[in-house]
């Protein structure tokens, strides 16, 4: 489901856009990956970054096939929230000038505990989250 609002009051105004999506599944690819206390040691005898799942799952030996590491990917995403001011007739060859600020990516509420519950076919190879970015700018009408 998306949703979307433009709201102006006098010379401020706000504009959101976001995503809701229920009732997704995900396999958590990094946590079963990581996640039996046979990896605690690599060859060269230094500890490994393991998830906190080991102490749950309890595996000795990784199980790839299993469905303990799907989980319920449910979310809301808020793809892009604006905020900005106009200021009309400041100066004599400037009819308006808007000022505003950005943001894309601006959060996600979810259950699922890897980084990003929106994947591609239903598993979850992510290495890296979405970028967040913000965007401050200003728009001139002679």
């Amino acid at each position: 489901m998306g949703f979307s609002s433009y709201y102006r009051y006098k010379d401020f105004d706000f504009t959101f856009s976001g995503r809701i999506n229920i009732g997704n599944y995900v396999y958590n690819n990094m946590k079963s990956t990581s996640g039996t206390y046979s990896d605690l040691y690599n060859p060269s005898e230094f500890l490994n970054n393991l998830t906190t799942d080991i102490y749950d799952s309890k595996f000795t030996s990784p199980c790839y096939n299993s469905d303990y590491y799907i989980e319920n990917g449910s979310f809301l995403r808020m793809d892009n929230i604006s905020v900005g001011y106009n200021f009309t007739n400041i100066l004599k060859y400037i009819t308006n000038l808007r000022v505003y600020a950005t943001c894309q990516n601006a959060f996600l509420v979810t259950k699922y505990t890897g980084l990003d519950p929106e994947v591609d076919n239903g598993i979850d190879n992510s290495l890296y989250p979405r970028p967040r970015n913000f965007q401050f700018g200003v728009s001139v009408q002679f």
